[in-house]
């Protein structure tokens, strides 16, 4: 759900973090990296 969110470029990082559950943009972050290999910031300029 957070990388569909994400493909929407109207929405920052901090925001999908919070859409999706997590209170915490850096935890979400981390998690997102450790499931996808790449930063959340990273896979949006790639989309």
């Amino acid at each position: 759900m957070a990388r569909a969110l994400m493909e929407n470029k109207d929405q920052r990082v901090v925001e999908v973090a919070l859409m999706v559950g997590y209170s915490n943009a850096s935890y979400f972050a981390q998690k997102f990296r450790k499931k996808y290999g790449v930063n959340p910031s990273e896979y949006i300029k790639s989309v």
